[in-house]
């Protein structure tokens, strides 16, 4: 019996890679999220050009991506499945970010501290260990 051809299959090799890859554009922020992170940390009577959000939207969606990524590597270099607060302040370090570690872990404690006190209890114990 002849093979049946499959009437869904892209027809070229650009089209099936296209079919395949997914680009970092599939990921990127929401727009007003990252605008109104950025409008928050100038003055009032600064503007924002149209290109400057879409650089702030690419930068960001690349820096969390890489990050992540590096946090992965981390936690799986540890033989864990799941990426931890730990892992993402080695990943700060390991990319050169070390300045960020402490008053992300401060804002990580406060934050766990307005939890509800199952949880807190559980993340203050994973959080112990962790140098302030």
């Amino acid at each position: 019996m002849p093979r049946r051809d499959n009437v869904n299959t892209p027809s070229s090799a650009q089209a099936q890679q296209d079919a395949i890859s997914e680009g970092i554009e599939n990921f990127e922020l929401p727009r007003a999220l990252v605008t109104r992170i950025a409008k928050s940390a100038i003055p009032d009577n600064v503007k924002l050009q149209k290109d400057t959000v879409l650089s702030l939207v690419k930068g960001a969606t690349v820096f969390i991506n890489y990050l992540a990524a590096t946090a992965h590597e981390v936690s799986t270099s540890k033989q864990h499945k799941s990426i931890s607060a730990s892992d993402v302040f080695k990943a700060l370090e390991l990319i050169e970010f070390a300045d960020l570690v402490s008053p992300l872990q401060a804002e990580l404690q406060g934050t766990l501290k307005k939890t509800p006190k199952k949880i807190n209890r559980l993340a203050l114990e994973f959080l112990a260990p962790l140098p302030l």
